[in-house]
């Protein structure tokens, strides 16, 4: 979401030029949203309206709904400014404008100029960006016609982007400002295969995006459900999608560079090698004792010089010290080795994310190996 404020006197055209650059904006499949400065204020209710007495009674917000849509009335301790308004929007829309009134500092503004160019409200120089007006101007910044709306909807897309890609690596910078430089550089071209999208799969996955691993390829054919939730990095709004679907979803909420490559099929002994080829290390993190067989074997198989990382025994709760790790020369074995669990013994969070949490820290050791023999 970028935010932008246009400015200018009453009568200057604000509102027409707001209103076109919106619509075409919204040609070209962009969202918007608008704060509206009344300076004279506002009353949508009336003081002898029900919305009015709801206020006096101490409601914090009325929200008033009918045919032609809903309007959402709030009652702050303190008037908010321009970039808490612009955020109510969330991340909903592309772009948010900021029309009228006094614009808040380190906005970029359009400025609209009516007929009379030596009448034109206060901006700090820094701010102004663009200057739309129908009398030729001498300036520093691009001026535009009031017609001009596809170059200024040309301007706001590429600011847009700009500034996606700005908060982007700000907050990467910020994100790994505590990682270990060598580290990262190794992490960031590494690949690493998770075979399944389920209690140890989506943990794993979330470990290793966050340590900062270059790329994560993730196979799955099944869906979310309800019962997934309970140690699965889920949510209720995503039961019924398909597990890689969601979970690449759930990744991108995190700052990292990872990138995310989902493939929506049931891995086999056939295309083990192909699905997850370009991985340095794979993870095994299916359910059932045969898929784990068969998935080691496969992938032993194709590429004997690369690690792969299993699990067994995971379920029920207790006994820390249990768990352990157990190495087969290229081979990973991490449990309690108490192989697959009965029906009466369901997996439980804590135990599923100690296990997931040391097969991606398996993975890393195992990429770090890797790159100081090269």
């Amino acid at each position: 979401m970028s935010v932008f404020a246009v400015a200018g006197r009453s009568g200057a055209g604000k509102t027409t030029l707001l209103r076109r650059l919106i619509a075409e904006l919204g040609k070209r499949g962009r969202t918007s949203a608008v704060v509206k400065h009344c300076g004279g204020g506002f009353d949508l209710g009336g003081a002898d309206k029900d919305s009015s007495a709801f206020f006096r009674a101490g409601a914090r917000w009325v929200t008033l709904s009918g045919p032609g849509g809903a309007a959402l009335l709030r009652k702050p301790s303190s008037r908010p400014g321009d970039r808490d308004l612009a955020a109510a929007a969330g991340e909903e829309v592309d772009f948010v404008f900021i029309e009228g009134g006094k614009i808040g500092p380190e906005i970029p503004t359009i400025e609209v100029i009516g007929p009379n160019v030596k009448d034109r409200v206060p901006i700090r120089d820094r701010d102004r960006w663009i200057v739309v007006s129908s009398v030729p101007l001498r300036t520093s910044r691009t001026v535009l016609r009031p017609g001009d709306i596809g170059r200024l909807a040309d301007l706001v897309e590429a600011r847009g982007r700009e500034d996606a890609d700005d908060r982007s690596e700000r907050l990467r910078k910020r994100f790994y400002a505590r990682h270990d430089p060598e580290v990262a550089a190794v992490l960031k071209t590494s690949v690493v295969g998770v075979a399944g999208a389920g209690g140890l799969g989506s943990n794993v996955a979330f470990h290793l995006a966050r340590a900062g691993v270059g790329k994560l390829i993730i196979a799955d054919f099944d869906r979310v459900e309800t019962s997934n939730l309970n140690r699965q990095q889920y949510f209720a709004d995503q039961v019924g999608r398909f597990k890689v679907e969601a979970l690449a979803a759930n990744l991108r909420r995190i700052p990292s560079a990872t990138v995310v490559v989902f493939r929506r099929t049931t891995v086999t002994a056939r295309n083990a090698a192909r699905l997850f080829g370009e991985a340095d290390v794979l993870i095994e993190a299916f359910d059932r004792a045969g898929s784990k067989q068969m998935l080691i074997e496969a992938w032993m198989k194709a590429f004997p010089e690369r690690p792969v990382i299993a699990a067994s025994g995971l379920a029920g709760y207790g006994a820390n010290n249990r768990i352990r790790e157990r190495r087969f020369g290229r081979l990973t074995l991490i449990g309690d080795g108490a192989g697959e669990s009965p029906a009466a013994v369901s997996p439980m969070a804590p135990r599923v994310g100690i296990v997931a949490a040391m097969q991606a820290n398996r993975a890393i050791e195992c990429l770090m190996k890797k790159r100081r023999k090269t």
